[in-house]
């Protein structure tokens, strides 16, 4: 079976290219093909591709700071990949691979990390944020939208199985396209974070610092909590101002080195989340290490987390994206914390291990490949 395996683009090596490295590890060394490529030659290495194919968009000057703003030529460049000597296509998207064309004759697996988010759930929001949302280009910016909006739906009528990586995901799949998917979380690298039973008198949260991922609401939440040390890891344009109102027990640690942040997650009591994640890598490589999660209950977090009332508890997620909400759950961390035990985060964490994520998909693609597949008989696959 010859495969070729498509993906949006590949700025830096992070959570999306390491799919990309499990997928190659389930379908064999294929050939990638994606919008832009900025990989170092040590990071393309990583991926285990055995040729990467670039758009014609990959020669634009200055496109490193530019690609996203190249949105509305994305349908068309990521059409132009002529794939039909291959039997099967396999898409990791987040917003245009899964408009590659295909043919009869070939299968199409299509991993969804998200639909393309600023056309649809968080238009209104983009459409804040960006100075091209006012005159005289926004009208033009709108329309452009609306058609991605046009031609993603379109697409969904190509990949003849969408894996969703969270339920929260799996929702937005149905409730955009209109299709039923599987969901494989994304695989997280659970043997880089020992368990760790013996904890510090500190919680932490690390991140990039920028305001979608609502540091502000943790930091200050502590605040009100001086008797309680919080620990910030990562580095971001929001540094400034969360020192600005973090109180005397919030330590700010910038961004520390592999080794150095996965101890400090090791050895916290528990981890804070507050941010709307599709999934959440970093609350499942807390759990490897046996520190509880402590996260706001939306998104990917109801998937990594089994809150108090299960049987093995692993952490507390918490119903609002306000302090308020924050302190609550820690409070009522402190007391319940014996009841959630490091041993069994960390056997919850093996689930999402990289062995589990390729299991899960190579049963998608067997299925996918059977003589009598029909894209009616997904079921077989819940």
């Amino acid at each position: 079976m010859k495969t070729a395996v498509a993906h949006d683009w590949l700025p830096v090596y992070s959570g999306a290219e390491q799919v990309i490295s499990q997928i190659m590890n389930v379908v064999g060394r294929s050939d990638l093909y994606t919008l832009f490529d900025f990989l170092s030659n040590e990071d393309r290495k990583k991926l285990g591709a055995a040729n990467i194919h670039t758009s014609y968009l990959n020669k634009i000057p200055f496109k490193e700071r530019f690609y996203r703003h190249t949105f509305p030529f994305c349908p068309a460049a990521i059409e132009s990949f002529d794939l039909s000597k291959y039997d099967m296509i396999v898409s990791s998207s987040a917003a245009f691979a899964k408009g590659v064309i295909v043919h009869p004759h070939q299968r199409h697996v299509a991993y969804v990390h998200t639909p393309v988010r600023y056309a649809w759930d968080q238009t209104f929001e983009y459409l804040t944020r960006t100075p091209l949302s006012r005159l005289p280009f926004g009208p033009l910016l709108s329309h452009s939208l609306h058609k991605l909006r046009i031609w993603d739906v379109r697409t969904a009528n190509g990949p003849d199985v969408f894996v969703a990586n969270s339920t929260i995901v799996q929702r937005r799949i149905e409730q955009i396209y209109g299709r039923r998917s599987v969901v494989i979380h994304p695989p997280v690298d659970v043997d880089s974070f020992p368990l760790c039973d013996q904890k510090d008198d500190y919680f932490v949260v690390a991140s990039r610092l920028v305001p979608y991922k609502r540091i502000d609401l943790i930091v200050d939440a502590f605040s009100r909590m001086p008797k309680k040390r919080l620990v910030v890891v990562g580095d971001g344009p929001e540094m400034q101002t969360l020192k600005a109102r973090a109180g005397q027990n919030v330590t700010f640690k910038g961004h520390l080195p592999r080794a150095d942040l996965i101890e400090a997650i090791r050895r916290a009591q528990a981890f804070v989340f507050a941010a709307y994640e599709d999934f959440g890598i970093v609350m499942a490589e807390a759990l490897a290490a046996g520190t509880p999660v402590i996260a706001y209950h939306q998104g990917g977090a109801a998937d990594i987390v089994s809150s108090l009332g299960s049987d093995k508890p692993t952490g507390i997620l918490f119903p609002r994206q306000d302090a308020e909400a924050i302190i609550e759950a820690v409070e009522l961390f402190a007391e319940r914390r014996h009841d959630i035990l490091a041993i069994n985060c960390h056997e919850r964490a093996k689930g999402f291990s990289n062995e589990a994520f390729q299991r899960q998909l190579r049963r998608v693609i067997d299925f996918t490949m059977e003589r009598d597949f029909s894209r009616q008989n997904i079921e077989k696959l819940q």
